[in-house]
């Protein structure tokens, strides 16, 4: 029995040399890749899980998504960096690098990152007493704001054996000075993505990670720690390969996602497709449908020798995406282009792996995590869109709260909108309406008139924020007046403010008037976009009354939206009690 265990003992180690030896040759300077490796596989299953457990955070919590302000890139140094420096140098200086490395190795880092031109003004190291990868968005940590209106960082277990990695969130912590919480839950980076609005995106691989954990239990354990309310766990379009939602698709901003295509002849295309139309038909924060980017990949999807673009990294104003080169440059022309109309404002760049060779799945984003600015002007605003039907002009609201503590400067937030792309820019103050909401009102315009608008906020500090988050070259806009029938669909204007009558114990009128018989849905949410009411109601030719009744919802400003099949109506409603 000994000399059978010794056997064992030895074949596993044999095993490990043996591919770890293919490793290197495939990676160079490198042992472990992003996909886990069958050693790996048979030391998950005797490990313990290296997780220091806490309470949640007091609620509510925002999940800070990857397209907004971010103060830093984090990326890990073990025999190189599995990054050009070219790749480095720019994002060295485009703002801070914070490097993952031992004390022993940090001078001949700096050594290296000097003779390369990157920025080391712009470069710090958190020490640490080994590094197993450089794949620092699968293991660092999720930010997040909490209800005191300050960044903070969640940990998770990491799905890899590898405690050198699993250990970097608490030096984050750390390094950072803010406080960490720690979920009981196993998961990776690459398949996590959120929007900053409560809602976020991963294949299913999370709850076969988890099988402890019934799905609802994994929901509520991400609501509490993160906020997500609507936690869209999908099929692996790549169909159980590395299965990360980051090698097929990708948000951009609350309301786009990329979704990465294949040819009609991949075996994967009908996964990509489904993938694709499940976005199509979800509405996004905003209230209207997600606007999905499509891009063919380079390469087998399937297989290492994909290039798949979703696998970007956007920090601020910039959007890093990894490029193959030879043969594949036609699609690597598409992708650039399509991120470029899709991200207008933003500086697109491709980059080649070069030397530091990266299989198609664990391209640059998995080797690179943003930090989150914790000194962020942040701006919650529900746009307008579609056609707006108002006599009275369009009411623009917003959440402005400064994570560093600030004050917003006098005469800020303000609303820059312009009437028709040709249009000049104007500008009009909000007003505060007490804490942290804003409120302002465009100018009534003429019927048909297209206008665009974003908001732009100061705090004393001189930290500018904006939303749309680019600003002018990416704005929100809107159709006014009654160019598709929206005249004969109106919402009595009497209800833009009212009160609960004691006697109905909460139940208002709501009046719709059209010439047309058509299905609607009725949707009435607070201002972090949670539904308090929705139903579905046939509108018949003529003037239309409907009770609501709202008897168990709390006293504040909600907004009520009526959908039609070709039209949205769109207001805000007081309630007070």
């Amino acid at each position: 029995m000994i000399n059978i265990l010794l056997l064992f003992v030895v074949a596993i180690f044999a095993l490990n040399i043996q591919l770890n030896a293919q490793n290197q040759k495939l990676l160079p300077n490198h042992g472990l890749t992003h996909k886990i490796t069958p050693e790996e596989k048979f030391l998950m299953s005797c490990r313990s899980k290296s997780i220091f457990a806490t309470n949640p955070p007091v609620g509510p919590v925002r999940n800070i998504a990857e397209f907004e302000p971010s103060e830093a890139v984090i990326i890990a140094y073990k025999n190189g960096f599995g990054l050009p420096y070219s790749l480095i140098n720019d994002i060295s200086n485009a703002g801070k690098l914070i490097i993952v490395a031992t004390s022993s190795n940090q001078s001949t880092i700096t050594s290296l990152l000097n003779s390369n031109g990157v920025n080391t003004a712009n470069c710090s190291f958190l020490t640490v007493t080994g590094v197993d990868s450089w794949w620092t968005r699968d293991y660092t940590g999720w930010f997040i704001a909490d209800s005191s209106h300050r960044v903070q960082i969640v940990d998770f277990v990491y799905n890899r054996p590898r405690p050198y990695d699993d250990i970097v969130p608490s030096k984050q912590a750390q390094f950072l000075g803010i406080t960490m919480y720690g979920m009981d839950i196993e998961h990776t980076g690459g398949n996590y993505m959120c929007d900053g609005y409560n809602n976020a995106i991963s294949t299913s691989l999370v709850l076969s990670e988890n099988p402890s954990l019934s799905q609802t239990q994994v929901q509520q354990t991400m609501q509490s720690f993160l906020g997500i309310n609507n936690y869209m766990i999908r099929p692996d379009a790549q169909g159980a390969y590395i299965e990360h939602i980051d090698c097929w698709a990708k948000l951009l901003a609350p309301d786009k996602i990329l979704v990465d295509s294949v040819p009609t002849s991949d075996p994967r295309w009908t996964n990509y497709e489904a993938a694709a139309a499940f976005f199509e038909s979800t509405d996004c924060p905003y209230g209207y449908k997600y606007k999905v980017i499509r891009v063919l990949i380079a390469g087998s999807a399937e297989t290492a020798t994909a290039e798949p673009y979703s696998n970007s990294f956007i920090f601020n104003d910039r959007v890093f995406l990894p490029i193959k080169g030879g043969s594949s440059a036609p699609h690597d022309t598409a992708a650039l282009q399509a991120y470029r109309k899709a991200m207008p404002g933003y500086t697109v760049k491709g980059y080649l792996a070069g030397s530091a060779s990266w299989f198609g799945t664990d391209a640059l984003h998995c080797r690179t995590h943003e930090i989150a600015d914790r000194q962020m002007l942040y701006i919650e605003h529900y746009p307008l869109f579609g056609v707006i039907n108002s006599t009275t002009g369009y009411d623009i609201n917003a959440k402005v709260v400064s994570y560093a503590g600030n004050a917003v400067e006098s005469n800020y937030p303000i609303i820059v909108y312009k009437v028709s792309q040709s249009g000049s820019w104007d500008s009009i103050p909000m007003n505060n309406n007490g804490y942290l909401t804003y409120t302002g009102n465009i100018p009534s315009q003429n019927d048909g008139d297209t206008i665009y608008y974003y908001l732009k906020a100061k705090d004393v500090s001189g930290k500018i924020a904006h939303h749309a988050f680019i600003g002018a070259a990416d704005p929100h806009f809107f159709i006014t007046g009654a160019n598709v029938k929206i005249n004969d669909l109106f919402i009595d204007p009497e209800l833009s403010f009212f009160t609960y009558p004691n006697p109905n114990k909460g139940s208002f009128f709501l009046f719709l008037k059209s010439n047309y018989s058509d299905k609607s849905l009725i949707r009435i949410s607070d201002i972090t976009g949670k539904c308090v009411y929705e139903e579905n109601i046939i509108i018949e030719a003529g003037t239309n009354q409907k009770i609501i009744n709202l008897s168990n919802v709390s006293q504040g400003v909600y907004y009520l939206s009526v959908h039609t099949t070709s039209e949205k109506l769109f207001m805000k409603i007081v309630i007070t009690k």
